[in-house]
């Protein structure tokens, strides 16, 4: 069932009022053992010459972000967690309720100091600082995640979650927090627009069946001096296929993405870098194309944040893409991004920024159909976010 705004931003919210108005132990954020939360977040954006997450060259209010989850613990060592989701974004993501994740959490392992489990069902990936945080607007670093960090590649859906076995440790002391997880996914139907995106097709030539197999995700990350020092080594691999009568493509991709940050007390720097590798191969006959096709590409993003007082942020980041090695003049794109966050009360968040953005790289092309991409495009975003 798909439930377009505004009548699902009509729908959460009344589930919002019900929960507050209804449960007075909500307070604590548990109902009935479940440990609850939800979230509604509504933007705008506007942008010249390119449109993104809508027709935003004509100003856009369809971004928005929507969920209700919650965690029963069955027992000590059994817990159950799920969510909800909804995110309106353009042609890429159509506003429909789907099931962000659901899975069941045993943790055979535990001391003072150290842990082991594994998770069942729909899992998040771990991939950089914040993919497996990035439905929500309160815990990412801005409004848009860095584009061409997490977005640039066209293939959001792959990245979060994954159906499969999770297994996940850590190692704690007084200075030093460890921990090591690791996802190994099972082959999965997914949405041919996913195609699309990655080789910018129009009218329709990946329209068929398309299937993600056996996608893997690791990553062993720490936290150092009580979080004053933040590193991350994640890997990535999966494989693409599509068949349909006018073309069939196979892609197999892998990642391999470092993060570093550091805190201090009013300023923070995140840098992460990725090394993307793909090969496969691409055959039309109604088109007469075929081929083999390999590239290497480099992303990084250098990010900057400064908290003015306990309720006002200001960041600043430099995101940069090399899509091709051999191809450097043709496939480097930047984004600068300038942006605030306010959070007048807890459960509040207000945000705004504006990006600069050289090359195609960044640009949907799933939102900008039959008409030419520009290189050069600037865009405007505000959002407002309520959490419980």
């Amino acid at each position: 069932m798909t439930i377009r705004y505004p009548q699902l931003a009509c729908t959460v919210a009344a589930l919002l009022m019900l929960l507050v108005s209804g449960a007075p132990a909500l307070h604590a954020k548990d109902l009935n053992g479940i440990n609850l939360h939800g979230f509604v977040s509504q933007g705008y954006l506007y942008s010249k010459e390119n449109n993104f997450y809508g027709e935003s060259t004509d100003g856009s209010w369809d971004f928005y972000e929507a969920g209700v989850g919650g965690i029963y613990r069955v027992d000590p060592k059994l817990s159950i967690a799920g969510q909800l989701y909804a995110r309106d974004a353009g042609r890429g993501d159509d506003g429909s309720i789907r099931t962000d994740y659901f899975y069941a959490d045993y943790r055979f392992f535990q001391s003072a100091q150290s842990g082991a489990g594994f998770r069942a069902g729909r899992v998040r990936n771990p991939y950089g600082f914040y993919n497996s945080t990035r439905d929500i607007f309160f815990t990412r670093p801005s409004i848009l995640l860095p584009q061409l960090y997490y977005e640039g590649y066209g293939i959001r859906e792959l990245f979060f979650s994954s159906d499969g076995l999770q297994l996940y440790n850590y190692w704690d002391s007084d200075q030093q927090s460890t921990h090591f997880i690791a996802t190994f996914g099972r082959t999965d139907d997914i949405d041919s627009n996913t195609f699309e995106n990655i080789f910018g097709s129009q009218g329709g030539l990946f329209s068929g069946q398309a299937q993600l197999r056996r996608p893997f995700a690791a990553q062993l990350s720490t936290d150092l001096m009580g979080g004053r020092w933040r590193a991350a080594m994640s890997y990535y691999d999966a494989t693409l296929t599509f068949d349909s009568p006018q073309a069939i493509a196979e892609l197999d991709a892998n990642i391999i993405a470092l993060s570093l940050q550091h805190n201090r007390e009013k300023i923070s720097y995140t840098l992460e870098y990725s090394l993307l590798s793909t090969n496969g191969l691409f055959a039309s006959p109604a088109f007469g194309a075929a081929g083999n096709f390999a590239s290497k590409g480099e992303t990084a993003y250098l990010q900057a944040d400064y908290q003015q007082t306990g309720t006002l942020t200001w960041y600043t980041r430099i995101d940069h893409q090399l899509g091709d090695r051999n191809r450097p003049n043709e496939t480097d794109s930047t984004v600068l991004t300038l942006g605030g966050r306010w959070a007048p009360a807890p459960n509040w968040l207000l945000a705004a920024e504006v990006h600069g953005v050289r090359g195609s790289a960044p640009v949907p092309n799933i939102d900008n159909p039959n008409r030419q991409i520009s290189e050069r495009s600037e865009l405007f975003v505000m959002m407002a976010g309520y959490r419980f």
